[in-house]
């Protein structure tokens, strides 16, 4: 009948919730009904105790002793269930459900045995009936109160009793005892009923409790996970090695990062894209060494995590088996092939941000080897991560003591050996680690957020050299500085450029704008930038042509005034029939699209006869000069213009009478 019970008023049925809020309503009537019988146990103890005093007293005799002790037996049982603290954890609702039930059956137990206090009361017709029917009431409505949670343990125990006593009341006729029977019956429905709306408020405030923690459960877990592969994040990451302890290391940490990943999401869309990292994600996993941690980080990055000792394999040999893996052909990428560059670090203590820092150094030289190839972090990455690390700690001194400046190396017309213009390139003597070149200075500046204030400082010192040109009547030689398009794409570098230019009133046709060669995110707003700079009348030049991103359609740009030739072309070009041929094709194209076309990286007379055969009219290089502070690079300049004119009255009898004349 407990069981009955139970099934009928449990409420809601658990299909639909979790196991896991399922067991926790059960737990929360367990613990719930607990408490109460502690309380409740001790006031129907001391109910039976006077019922049987009045029974003692009213004559009574061994059937009320026997009565009392049959309710303490259960009373007492009631209560060491309920101190007994069963271990009901981690093993689903069915422990709980099953001590529940033995609590519902214990109530039965109860109300069978109040049920029998109409036999001791002659069926309710003694001087002592209403006493026992009003502790009767009060007992039932405890019960609900008491047992609120769970609904069988206060059914089970008043129906009977109440029942009976209606009954016996009933018996004895009279409209007096028919309506104190109804109002029984009427008092047990409601009672009834307020037990169901308890256990049913009961249940709803522990489900919406579990539900909410379960849900915030799972938002945690997904906040761990990486939606798409299901790999951990770089939060599940970071997690996981808080979990890790020295005893378990030496760990081998290997970042993972796809080759040509961007020509799949270009070539075929995002959603192949996708499928292929999820393949990729499969195929370090079926790799991986037991017990390894395996997260996506980033687009197409990966890392593999896992004790050296653990490990069947070496971390080079499993890192040229991870990318012999990720390098199968796949089926739904006929015209692209994907490779994977891995960088290894391998360290005692567990710690995210090191092992990241240095295994993504040593991927990156392992790509400058190539695709489909490895590294592992050693001394010698070390030193040179050391460096960099002291380069971007030291930039903003440099750049603000004046430390970090700008030579000019000069640009020379080939027929003359005129000077007509001089590029600003950056020089640096750090005191530690001596000359540092002009790419490793700007890739410091863009990883520490000085690019702008080194692009400002670069300009300055184009302007002071444009200034000091203009005072010594060389207007017509030009002050080139590079850009690279995402220095144009993230900043205001053409506000800087054109206010400082109009505020120390310089004249813009004086400087030269080189970009570099470098792939923009934002091509409009890098082309609106541009067309700015050259509707000022500053010339736009394509540098490094040849290489990197520049290509034909480029040139159609009729804002684009001069190309310089990559000095990998022009070194040794005598020597090399081909790159004569390459040369003299884009000499021709540029002369055809009304575009100037200079070269760089002369350091042999050799190369510039070739040059000057092939019609380039201007070069740079070490042949002329390299480049020199402002001051000495002025006075080349001077030195060469005096030259230059001395050699034009030499061959010009006109000039000469007229150098003549001045003198």
């Amino acid at each position: 009948m407990a069981g009955h019970f139970e099934r009928l008023f449990a409420g809601p049925s658990p299909q639909g919730q979790s196991e896991a809020v399922a067991t926790g309503i059960l737990r929360d009537q367990f613990a719930d009904l607990r408490k109460g019988i502690f309380i409740s146990m001790p006031i129907a103890t001391m109910l039976s105790a006077l019922i049987l005093a009045v029974q003692m007293l009213s004559h009574g005799g061994l059937g009320a002793v026997l009565w009392f002790a049959v309710v303490s037996i259960i009373n007492g049982a009631r209560l060491a269930l309920a101190a007994a603290q069963p271990d009901i954890s981690g093993n689903g609702p069915r422990p709980v459900s099953a001590r529940l039930s033995l609590y519902g059956a214990l109530a039965l137990a109860s109300g069978i045995a109040w049920a029998f206090l109409a036999v001791l009361a002659d069926g309710y017709t003694t001087a002592q009936a209403p006493l026992y029917l009003i502790v009767l009431a009060g007992l039932s409505a405890g019960s609900v109160a008491y047992s609120a949670s769970y609904t069988p343990a206060a059914i089970n125990f008043m129906t009977l009793p109440l029942l009976v006593a209606a009954g016996c009341v009933l018996a004895r006729g009279g409209i007096e005892n028919y309506v104190l029977a109804f109002t029984i019956v009427l008092f047990l429905g409601g009672m009834v009923r307020s037990a169901l709306l308890g256990q049913a408020s009961f249940r709803e405030t522990s489900r919406l409790k579990y539900e909410a923690r379960e849900f915030a459960a799972e938002m945690d877990r997904n906040s761990r996970r990486d939606p798409l592969t299901n790999l951990l994040n770089r939060y599940g990451l970071e997690q996981a090695i808080r979990q890790l302890g020295p005893s378990d290391g030496p760990f081998v940490t290997m970042l993972v990062d796809l080759d040509g990943f961007k020509s799949v999401n270009d070539t075929y869309g995002h959603n192949i894209g996708d499928d292929l990292l999820v393949k990729v994600a499969r195929r370090i996993e079926s790799h991986a060494p037991q017990g390894a941690t395996i997260a996506r980080i980033g687009g197409d990055e990966f890392v593999l995590l896992f004790s050296a000792a653990r490990s069947a394999h070496a971390a080079g040999a499993l890192a040229s088996a991870l990318i012999a893996a990720i390098a199968q052909p796949d089926p739904a990428l006929n015209s692209v092939r994907v490779g994977a560059s891995v960088g290894i670090y391998v360290s005692d203590n567990p710690r995210l941000t090191e092992m990241l820092l240095r295994a993504d150094f040593a991927l990156y030289a392992a790509k400058r080897k190539g695709r489909n190839e490895y590294c592992i972090f050693d001394a010698g990455l070390d030193q040179a991560l050391e460096r960099k690390h002291c380069i971007e700690r030291d930039l903003r001194g440099a750049i603000e003591a004046g430390a970090l400046c700008s030579w000019f190396q000069p640009l020379v017309r080939l027929d003359t050996n005129a000077v007509v213009g001089f590029e600003a390139l950056l020089r640096w003597q750090h005191p530690l680690h001596g000359a540092i070149s002009p790419p490793e200075i700007v890739t410091a500046a863009r990883e520490t957020g000085l690019l702008p204030l080194l692009t400002e400082t670069v300009f300055r010192n184009c302007c002071a050299m444009i200034e000091a040109l203009a005072g010594s009547g060389r207007g017509d030689v030009r002050v080139a500085m590079n850009l690279s398009p995402r220095e144009l794409e993230a900043g205001n570098v053409d506000d800087m450029i054109l206010d400082m230019l109009k505020a120390r009133n310089l004249p813009a046709a004086m400087l030269e704008i080189e970009i570099t060669e470098e792939a923009p995110v934002d091509r409009d707003r890098v082309d609106e930038k541009i067309g700015r700079l050259a509707d000022a009348s500053i010339s736009i030049v394509l540098d490094d042509f040849g290489t990197g991103f520049s290509t034909l359609v480029v040139l159609k740009d009729s804002r684009i005034r001069k190309i310089k030739i990559d000095k990998h072309f022009v070194r040794d070009l005598a020597k090399s029939v081909e790159d004569q041929a390459l040369v003299k094709t884009v000499i021709d194209l540029g002369r055809a699209l009304g575009i100037e076309v200079m070269a760089e990286g002369v350091e042999t007379d050799a190369d510039r006869l070739i040059l000057r055969s092939l019609d380039c009219m201007v070069a740079q290089g070490f042949l002329f000069s390299p480049a020199l502070p402002a001051p000495e690079a002025l006075a080349y300049e001077a030195a060469h213009s005096s030259r230059t004119l001395a050699a034009e009255a030499l061959f010009d009898p006109a000039a000469r009478r007229q150098s003549g004349s001045a003198a």
